[in-house]
């Protein structure tokens, strides 16, 4: 669109992203500063099996309770960054003239340099892009630790002029609690990626797969996955379920004879994968049914049948307004694979007339440049 953008990003020497190659083309508009990496403690390090081990251990324990007893967020990994950050933005600010800083977080510590930045240049527009749940972090802290974050927050709050985030339950209460503008900026489809995908034919065998990581509290829905996989080979039917994920957990639950498990892919190979599927699960654990993932769209877009497994909430609000796919409970188990074995032949979810072109970068770039230009 013309609009001249640089990027300030912590340095990651030595390893590689997804997106490597997306920033290809303004990578020389991307500035990167080396932040050293937080020490982790020896408790954190190792279990002890000898007597001195164990003191060490113990030593270590009390004195990483006794510091962090301090008013400090958890995300130690942005700790004390906001200096830096400042000291590299400022020269940039200067030399190429620039009316709009974008922040995103989490981590969110390093979010003091927004308020470090609006004291220097108060004329300049600063926006916060949460991508993530702010208060989600609330839960780790003690009462001491509580205050002094949200008063840290309430202060990141005040020194901006937007607040973007992509879910409209974080919107709201953004709105309710700082009075601020607020502009939600949902997840987006990279089209170029969605393109390179290719279908394959069908078999007389139900593929299902499912691609991400995995969250914490899911365990309920693990097991729902199993059943159902249960009750639809119970019909007769011949099913092949792949899991790619990309960390370890929940090993032991998902264990079942039609269920694979496999290492994270690069998402062009996974999207191939899900081309290749009739049905494309999403597991959502209780804090995030009203959170559109960054897959959620491209599962869309991708035009495979979602499987829903967690709680009710925008998420499965949408699917079933939209026809995208089937929000599973334990309750309706059995009309879901009734549902999930016909749609095979009639193929009326998902919606073939969803207009995917609202969820693409195109798309809401657009948008969001008309709501930074009424700043």
């Amino acid at each position: 669109m013309g609009i001249e953008t640089h990027v300030l990003s912590k340095n990651f020497p030595g390893l590689s992203s997804s997106w490597d190659k997306d920033i290809l083309e303004y990578n020389k508009t991307i500035t990167r500063i080396d932040i050293s990496e937080p020490k982790v403690p020896y408790f954190k390090k190792k279990l002890p099996s000898t007597i001195l081990e164990k003191m060490r251990w113990k030593l270590s324990f009390w004195k990483s309770k006794i510091i962090h007893a301090q008013p400090i967020t958890s995300n130690n990994i942005s700790e004390n960054t906001a200096p830096l950050f400042f000291e590299a933005a400022v020269p940039i600010i200067l030399k190429e003239s620039i009316n709009t800083v974008i922040l995103s977080i989490g981590p969110y510590k390093y979010s003091e340099v927004l308020i470090l930045l609006k004291v220097k240049f108060p004329f300049i527009k600063f926006v916060l892009d949460d991508r993530d749940y702010w208060n989600e972090e609330f839960e780790k802290l003690n009462s001491t630790q509580l205050l002094a974050e949200k008063e840290f927050q309430k202060n990141v709050m005040n020194s901006v002029d937007l607040i973007l985030t992509p879910y409209q339950e974080m919107k709201v209460k953004y709105e309710t609690s700082f009075n601020k503008r607020v502009y939600c900026l949902p997840h987006c489809v990279d089209t170029d990626d969605i393109q390179n995908s290719s279908s394959s034919a069908k078999t007389d065998t139900i593929k299902i797969i499912y691609g991400g990581a995995f969250y914490s509290n899911i365990e309920d829905n693990i097991i729902l996955i199993k059943e159902i996989v249960s009750l639809l080979s119970g019909r007769g039917k011949k099913v092949n379920v792949n899991f790619f994920v990309s960390v370890k957990g929940y090993e032991k639950e998902l264990e079942h004879p039609l269920i694979k498990r496999f290492d994270f892919i690069d998402t062009s190979e996974y999207f191939s994968k899900v081309q290749e599927a009739d049905y494309v699960i999403l597991i959502l654990p209780p804090n995030r049914v009203n959170a559109m993932s960054s897959k959620f769209f491209e599962l869309v877009a991708l035009r495979k049948p979602i499987l829903y497994f967690g709680g009710v909430g925008d998420v499965s609000e949408y699917l079933i307004k939209y026809r995208l796919g089937y929000h599973i409970t334990s309750e309706n188990l059995t009309t879901s694979v009734d549902e999930i074995l016909s749609n095979i032949t009639t193929q009326n979810i998902p919606d073939k007339n969803y207009d995917v072109s609202l969820h693409t970068f195109k798309y809401q770039t657009k948008l969001l440049v008309d709501t930074l230009n009424q700043l």
